[in-house]
């Protein structure tokens, strides 16, 4: 029956880590890609370049002011130009530097998805290894009496369900590789191996009316619109050619709309996160007093397993103690289980830090740490 059993093991497909290739990549290296390869920091790039040359232009314009002063239509719409060309170009220089924030908060993002992906696929894999192991036992349980044929039958049924469940988180992960690859503007060959790990336990925030305040002044969606609007109001008081009062009145009215449009949706999407990452550092508590436990009991299996008091594999339909193998394999998952908490706090911070206009990236925040730590513990 061991033979059996031996054999079964050596026939069933090998699961191995996920190795994406040689290329070891932290998140301060994937923001330092995307900074030099992202297309959106080149626009924004050319398009100061071309709103100053936009507004020198209109400066040219109106280095004189007629004799009779600026009352023709024309010279008014010129001088307006001006103004317009002196609100743009403000609006592209702010523009470049909320534009590298957005960039990292998109690689973040991309980072901690691909992190949470990998975490739960190496849960599935060490729940497959662990089955195998029940498995290869049951066929000696069986013959010792100690469990049925339907026992047997139900360990490989179960294996079955995790190798699916395994196929299915490394396509996942797979994918968010494929997304991460994306923002950081490499090719489909570039797979790399992700070794920065989030280490934030809490995100010190203001109240929420200070937060929802800040985000209103700060936030690049509401600035914007507010840019759009200023456009459109530094036409008030002059006759330009061409725009009548209707025109001016809807032209002003939609930008107001889109303005408030723009508060309300940036408003709605800080009190989201703010009461998010209020959750997520409570379930970060848990589950890291969780994976304290577990590795206590990890280290108490361990001893007993070194003394002869507990085995390194139970029997299948064994009475008694754990063994070494099952503390194993629970300290190894409360650890995956915090660490893709972490990494969900890191992005939401991200996430929270861009839209009421703060630095995006914190080097504190993590640590070079293979990502497969857990499994290594």
């Amino acid at each position: 029956m061991l033979l059996v059993a031996f054999m079964i093991l050596a026939i069933t497909p090998n699961i191995a880590l996920a190795q994406e290739g040689d290329i070891s990549l932290t998140l301060e290296q994937a923001i330092d890609i995307a900074y030099k390869s992202n297309p959106d920091l080149r626009q924004a790039d050319l398009e100061i370049d071309k709103a100053q040359i936009q507004r020198d232009d209109a400066a040219d314009l109106v280095t004189s002011i007629p004799i009779g002063g600026i009352i023709t239509p024309t010279c008014q719409e010129i001088y307006n130009g001006y103004q317009k060309a002196e609100i743009a170009l403000e609006g592209a220089k702010r523009n470049k530097t909320t534009e590298k924030e957005r960039v990292a908060s998109d690689v973040i993002n991309a980072y901690t998805a691909a992190l949470k992906n990998y975490n739960t696929m190496e849960s599935a894999r060490l729940t497959i290894e662990d089955l195998r192991q029940q498995l290869s036992t049951s066929y000696i349980a069986q013959e010792t009496g100690m469990i049925s044929a339907f026992d047997v039958k139900s360990f490989e049924n179960a294996i079955k369900q995790a190798e699916d469940q395994y196929r299915g988180a490394q396509s996942q992960y797979e994918a968010s590789i494929a997304s991460l690859r994306t923002v950081v503007g490499q090719d489909q060959w570039w797979k790399p191996v992700l070794t920065s790990r989030a280490v934030l336990k809490e995100y010190p925030r203001e109240t929420l009316d200070i937060e929802l305040s800040r985000g209103i002044s700060q936030s690049v969606n509401v600035w914007q619109s507010q840019e759009l609007l200023d456009i459109e109001k530094s036409q008030e008081g002059w006759v330009i050619p061409n725009l009548s009062t209707d025109m001016r009145n809807i032209n002003m009215g939609m930008a107001e709309t889109t303005h408030e449009q723009a508060k309300l949706k940036t408003m709605g999407a800080i009190e989201q996160l703010y009461h998010g990452i209020d959750a997520t550092e409570g379930q970060i508590a848990a589950a890291e007093a969780a994976n304290e436990q577990a590795q206590r009991d990890l280290e108490v299996a361990q001893l007993k397993y070194d003394v002869g008091l507990t085995p390194k594999y139970s029997m299948p339909g064994a009475s008694g103690s754990s063994s070494l193998a099952a503390a194993t394999l629970a300290a190894q998952k409360a650890q995956y289980n915090l660490d893709s908490l972490q990494a969900s706090l890191a992005g939401m911070k991200a996430q929270f830090a861009y839209l009421t206009g703060q630095t995006v990236y914190d080097a504190g925040d993590w640590t070079p740490e293979p990502q497969a730590v857990a499994a290594n513990k």
